[in-house]
C-alpha cells in the first residue's frame, strides 16, 4: 500500500490556489480538493462522434502523450467508459462554422474521471484545448486538479488577419498559425489576398491575375481548399479579402482596362504606401468582370462573409478621368465618397446573389447601407461605437495592429467594450469582436510567427474572456508558459531567432550574444520606416528582425530593481542584480566582438558600447552605492538618455530598470 501515502503527499504538496496557466481565462473556474492522476491505463472515451471530432480527439491524444511522456496503452478513441477515463460528450454533432456558433463547454474533473460536455463539436474543440492547459506535472506524477469549468466566449468573432501580399507567406506557415489560433480559441482567419504588391490566388477565369500579378508565389485552388479544410477541422472560419476599388495595382497589371487611368500601363509596386491604381466604377464591364471573379472565389471560400477591403482609395485616377467625372454627374454623385458608395452597392448586389455578406474597412461605411454589412474599424473606437449606434455589426482592429510590435500589455488593455462604455445593451451586441492584424511589410515566412505570437494570445484572451477575468499581471504570469506551448505545436516564434542570428553574424554559435539581444526591442509603431525605405525585395535579416517584440529579460530586471531597496537597510535583490549585470556585461562584450565581423550587426555597436559602459557603472552602483562618484552617476544618466534617443530601428530597453538603480 505504498501508493496511497504517495498520493496523499502529492495532494498535500499542491497549492490549490495556485494560478492555472489557462489562456484564455474561462468564464467560471472552481477548484476542489483532490486530483485525477493520468497514467498509461487512462482511456479517452467518445461515443458516436463525427469524423471531424474524432480527428480532433486523435490529435488531442497525440498532444497529450507528447506533452506528458505517457504512452497510453489504449491510444485510440474508445466508445465505452471506465473509472480511469476522459469522457467527451457532445449533444449535437454539428461541424458547421458560422458567426455565433455555439462554442460553450463544461469540464468536470473528479478523482476517478474527467467529463467534457459540449453542445457542439466546436465547443468540444475548445474544451479539449483547455484540458491540455490544465495538465500538471510534478516529478513523475502527471495529474489534473479536481476542477469544474463552465466556459463560453465573450465575443463571437475572434480573428487574426494575415497579409500574404507584401511578403509571401506559404501554406505551411498559414497552417501552423491556424493550429496556434485553435490553441487559444480564436475562430476567424482573415486572409488578405490582393494588394498593390501582389495578387496571391489562382483565378481560372482570369489567369493573368496569378500569372502576372505577383512574384511567382500564389495559392492554387487546391492549396486554398486545403487551408479552408485544415481550418474547419479546428473550428476556424476562413474569410478572404480582395481589396477593391483601391490598392488595385496587381489587378491592373494583367487587366489594365479594369483600372481608371486611360491607357494605363501598370507594374507591381515594390514600395509600401497608398498608390493611385483604382478600379473603374463607371463601366459595366467592371461589374461583369467582378461577378465572374467573385463567383469563382465563392466556390473556394464557403464562409458566409467575404471582405472587399475598401480602404485608402485616394481617388486621383477618378479625378483625372473625364469619363468617370461625366458618369458621376449623370448619376448625381457629388464626390468620390459617393462614387465609392455606388461601387460598393454594386459589389454588394453581386455578393448577395452569391449568398455572401460583405465585410469592409471603415471607409465603406455610410448611412443607409444594408444592416448586415460588417464594418472593420481600423480608425478607432469612436468609429466602432458610431457604427454600433447606427445598428451595424462592427469589428475592432484599431489597437490590434501586430506590425506595430507593441508589448502584450498594450494589445491586452485595448478592450473593445470596457466597463464604462456608453452603449446600450442592444448597441453592445453589434460589437462582434475584433481581429489582430498582421500586415507583412516587415515580416517574411521566417519572422512572421515572432510578430504574431505570443502577443496575439493576449488579444485572444481579451476577446474570449469577460472583463472581470482579464488581468494584465496574471496575463504576464501565463504568457511564458503559453508561449512555450505554442512553440511545441509547431510555431517558430522563439526558435527562428538562433538560425537568423547565425546567418547574419557569420558564426556557427551565437550562444554568448543572446543575453544582450534579449535586451533589445524593435521600435514601436511605424518608426522603423523612418530609417530605411523598405521595398518588397529587401532582405529582412537585420538585428531588429532577430529581436523579440518584448524583452522579458528587461521586464524581469525592472521588477527586481523596483523591489530592491524599497526601504532603508540591506537591499534584498542586490546579489541577484549584480549577477544579472555580470551576465549582461559578458554577453555585450561578446556581441561587440561578433559585430566587428558582421555588417548586419555592426550598426548596433554604438548601442552596445554605451550599454556596456552603463552596465559597468550600474554594477558598481549596486555593489557599493556610496562609493560611486557624482561624476560617474552623472555619466550614467547621460548614457541612459542617449540610449533612449539613439536612432536605430531597435532599442536597448533595459535602461528603464537600470535607471531605477540610480534613484534614491
Amino acid at each position: 500500500m505504498k501508493f496511497l501515502p504517495t498520493i496523499f503527499l502529492l495532494i498535500f504538496s499542491i497549492v490549490l490556489n495556485a494560478q492555472n496557466n489557462l489562456l484564455p481565462q474561462p468564464k467560471e473556474v472552481k477548484v476542489a480538493s483532490g486530483i485525477f492522476l493520468l497514467n498509461s491505463k487512462t482511456i479517452i472515451q467518445l461515443k458516436d462522434g463525427s469524423e471531424f471530432l474524432k480527428n480532433y480527439t486523435d490529435r488531442f491524444i497525440n498532444r497529450l502523450q507528447n506533452k506528458t511522456g505517457i504512452f497510453l496503452k489504449t491510444h485510440s478513441i474508445q466508445d465505452t467508459s471506465s473509472n480511469n477515463c476522459i469522457s467527451i460528450q457532445v449533444s449535437n454533432q454539428v461541424d458547421s462554422l458560422y458567426l455565433g456558433m455555439d462554442e460553450s463547454y463544461s469540464i468536470q474533473i473528479k478523482t476517478q474521471s474527467i467529463t467534457l460536455i459540449a453542445n457542439t463539436n466546436i465547443g468540444a474543440y475548445r474544451g479539449l484545448e483547455t484540458l491540455l492547459q490544465l495538465i500538471k506535472i510534478k516529478g513523475k506524477n502527471i495529474y489534473f486538479r479536481n476542477t469544474t469549468i463552465n466556459d463560453a466566449p465573450r465575443f463571437p468573432w475572434r480573428g487574426l488577419m494575415i497579409d500574404v501580399c507584401r511578403h509571401w507567406i506559404p501554406e505551411h506557415v498559414i497552417k501552423r498559425n491556424i493550429d496556434a489560433m485553435a490553441m487559444v480559441k480564436m475562430n476567424v482567419l482573415h486572409l488578405h489576398l490582393t494588394e498593390d504588391q501582389a495578387f496571391r490566388i489562382e483565378c481560372k477565369a482570369f489567369p493573368k491575375f496569378h500569372l502576372q500579378g505577383n512574384d511567382g508565389n500564389y495559392y492554387t485552388h487546391q492549396q486554398i481548399k486545403s487551408i479552408v479544410k485544415y481550418a474547419k477541422e479546428r473550428g476556424i472560419r476562413v474569410i478572404p479579402e480582395f481589396d477593391i476599388p483601391g490598392h488595385a495595382t496587381s489587378w491592373a497589371v494583367g487587366y489594365p482596362k479594369l483600372a481608371s487611368e486611360k491607357n494605363g500601363k501598370y507594374v507591381l509596386e515594390t514600395k509600401y504606401g497608398v498608390f493611385n491604381p483604382t478600379l473603374d466604377p463607371s463601366k459595366e464591364e467592371t461589374y461583369a468582370f467582378l461577378t465572374q471573379f467573385f463567383t469563382e472565389m465563392a466556390t473556394l471560400f464557403p464562409d458566409e462573409y467575404m471582405h472587399i477591403g475598401g480602404d485608402e482609395n485616394n481617388g486621383k485616377q477618378w479625378d483625372e478621368n473625364s469619363k468617370i467625372q461625366k458618369f458621376m454627374n449623370d448619376q448625381n454623385l457629388k464626390n468620390n465618397h459617393d462614387l465609392q458608395a455606388y461601387f460598393n452597392g454594386r459589389v454588394l448586389s453581386i455578393l448577395t446573389q452569391l449568398n455572401k455578406k460583405m465585410v469592409g474597412w471603415d471607409e465603406i461605411y455610410e448611412a443607409n447601407i444594408p444592416k448586415e454589412i460588417a464594418i472593420q474599424s481600423w480608425r478607432g473606437k469612436e468609429s466602432l461605437y458610431q457604427i454600433a449606434k447606427d445598428g451595424y455589426p462592427g469589428l475592432l482592429s484599431n489597437g490590434y495592429y501586430l506590425d506595430k510590435v507593441y508589448r502584450a500589455k498594450a494589445y491586452y488593455e485595448n478592450n473593445p467594450l470596457p466597463a464604462d462604455n456608453k452603449l446600450t445593451e442592444a448597441e453592445r451586441k453589434n460589437i462582434l469582436g475584433g481581429e489582430a492584424t498582421m500586415w507583412s511589410e516587415l515580416v517574411n515566412e521566417k519572422t512572421i510567427d515572432s510578430r504574431i505570437w505570443p502577443v496575439t494570445a493576449a488579444i485572444a484572451e481579451r476577446l474570449w474572456s469577460t472583463n472581470d477575468n482579464c488581468n494584465t499581471e496574471k496575463l504576464y504570469s501565463k504568457l511564458p508558459y503559453i508561449s512555450s506551448q505554442l512553440e511545441s505545436i509547431g510555431l517558430q516564434h522563439l526558435s527562428y531567432r538562433t538560425p537568423l542570428l547565425k546567418q547574419i553574424s557569420n558564426l556557427n554559435d551565437v550562444t554568448d550574444i543572446i543575453d544582450f539581444v534579449n535586451l533589445l526591442e524593435p521600435l514601436k509603431g511605424y518608426k522603423r520606416h523612418r530609417y530605411l525605405t523598405y521595398k518588397t525585395h529587401y532582405p529582412l535579416s537585420r538585428l531588429v528582425d532577430a529581436c523579440y517584440t518584448e524583452s522579458y529579460s528587461s521586464k524581469n530586471f525592472e521588477l527586481l530593481a523596483k523591489t530592491n531597496c524599497v526601504q532603508s537597510g540591506v537591499c534584498r535583490n542586490r546579489d541577484k542584480i549584480k549577477t544579472k549585470l555580470k551576465q549582461w556585461i559578458k554577453s555585450t562584450e561578446a556581441f561587440i566582438k561578433v559585430a566587428d565581423q558582421s555588417i548586419a550587426l555592426s550598426e548596433a555597436k554604438p548601442i552596445a558600447y554605451k550599454a556596456l559602459e552603463l552596465m559597468e557603472l550600474s554594477w558598481a552602483q549596486v555593489n557599493s552605492p556610496t562609493e560611486l562618484s557624482i561624476t560617474k552617476k552623472e555619466r550614467a544618466q547621460i548614457l541612459i538618455s542617449e540610449l533612449r534617443d539613439y536612432k536605430l530601428d531597435c532599442k536597448f530597453v533595459a535602461v528603464d530598470g537600470i535607471e531605477l538603480l540610480f534613484k534614491k
